[in-house]
This record gives C-alpha cells, structure tokens and sequence, in this order.
C-alpha cells in the first residue's frame, strides 16, 4: 500500500517535491493548505506538509526535524497589501490559501510592528484597493500582485529574527517520519538545482524574482530553521492568543 504525501498548491511544495523526487512507495496528492493536517489525522499512513501553526491545536503530531519549507529573506508564500492614502491601519483580510499561520502572526505581526490591535477577517471578494489585504499562495504570482506587495516572510523574519519556518512535515506517526528522513533528507542537502519547467505558467518577470531568490528558501533544515520553528510556536502563547507552550515533537 502506497503512503500518501500531502502537499499546499503552491510552487514552494511543487519546488520541494521535484527536489525529492519521490519513489513510487508515495503517492503525492495536492490540498488547500488548511486541509492538509485534518486529513493527515485521519490517516495513520499519511505524511502532510502542513502549516507551522497547525501544531498549536494538534500538538500529537510528529514533525521532521530535517526536513520542510523555510524562508530566509524576500522569498514568501504571502504578502501583504495596503490600501492608499491611509493615516493608520485598522484592518486586516486575509485572501487566498489561508492557513493558520496567515490568521493568527497577521494579529501578532501588526501589534508588535505597527502597534495596532486589528482582528483578520477572511476576504471572499477579490483583491480591492480599499483594503489591506494578506493573500496567501499562488495568486501572488499569477496575477503579479507581489510586485506592490510587502513580503510576509520578510516581516517574520525581522520579528523572530530567525528563519520563517512556513511549512512542516508531519504524520501522526512516528515511523513515518523517520522512514521520510532517512530516505531524503541527505538527497536533499545535496541538491543544489531545480527544475525550471515548474515556473513556465508564469510570466518572464515571475520567473526572474524566483528564480533570482531561491537561495532564501530552504528545504533541508539546518539548526537556525529549528530554532525558528520554536520562537515561532511560542509567539501566540507569549501574546496570550493560547493558555499552553507547545512541546514540539521533532524527529
């Protein structure tokens, strides 16, 4: 039987994925990010790239400790918005693949940067400039809005000053995880390309910004990404959006 690996549609996980190369004991499925982790908790055979902040509520889940999406600098999978010609900032919606991690650093991210208490509310409408606005995902891309965007991943970075670990590989079990380690953690240290094919749905101008930063996302964690993980993980308790520390379980 074959282990399902989960994945975010978004290039970052199609990047990761060709890195990989996956054998044929895995069959790769594509999700919303914020379905990943539901469907991993159902499945004691599955692994899931799930959001970092998905640990707050399932604190059972193991997470490779090798192995993810991190980002260093400019790189993110979301940016943010904002709305012309306005004094202070009073609100936030969020569009796009949200994910708990777009929800709740949005509340954290404003208060500790802008001093300001906003409350994120989802957008179903499409981008509109008389609001700031957080999209999360490809849209970004696609429709070249983070031209004028503000990287997510760049204001996580300044407020943890370390990595901004984005996405985690998980699977409630153990096993799961060790096997997915050892199979591709040194496969990935030793990667050092990608498939350029991945990018040919973008425009030239697409192409260029990624391909120019890749060297600030990183796939194979090092000790800084590891410590990232945790500062990131304490921020909702430190801000009181959670009553309890999460015991990270890293395999």
């Amino acid at each position: 039987m074959k282990t399902r690996l989960l994945l975010p549609s978004n290039i970052y996980a199609r990047m990761l994925i060709s890195a990989l190369e996956p054998d044929s004991d895995y069959n790769i499925e594509f999700y919303p990010s914020a379905l990943i982790t539901r469907n991993i908790l159902t499945d004691n055979s599955a692994l899931g790239l799930i959001p970092s902040l998905d640990l707050i509520t399932h604190k059972e889940l193991f997470i490779s400790s090798q192995i993810g999406i991190s980002f260093n600098a400019l790189l993110s999978n979301a940016y943010i918005y904002f709305k012309k010609e306005q004094q202070t900032i009073q609100d936030i919606y969020l569009a796009g693949d949200i994910t708990s991690n777009e929800i709740i650093l949005s509340k954290i991210l404003f208060k500790e940067l802008y001093n300001v208490d906003v409350v994120p509310e989802i957008l179903k409408e499409t981008k509109s400039d008389d609001n700031n606005i957080l999209i999360a995902g490809d849209e970004n891309f696609e429709k070249e809005l983070f031209i004028t965007g503000l990287s997510f991943s760049e204001e996580m970075i300044e407020l943890l000053d370390a990595p901004y670990v984005n996405f985690l590989i998980a699977s409630t079990n153990e096993n799961m995880i060790k096997e997915f380690n050892n199979r591709y953690a040194d496969k990935l240290r030793a990667y050092n390309s990608y498939n350029p094919g991945l990018l040919n749905k973008y425009n030239d101008l697409v192409q260029e910004f990624i391909s120019v930063n890749l060297q600030h996302i990183v796939f194979d964690f090092e000790q800084q990404d590891i410590e990232g993980i945790k500062l990131l993980i304490q921020l909702p308790y430190l801000h009181g959006l959670v009553k309890d520390m999460v015991d990270i379980k890293f395999i």
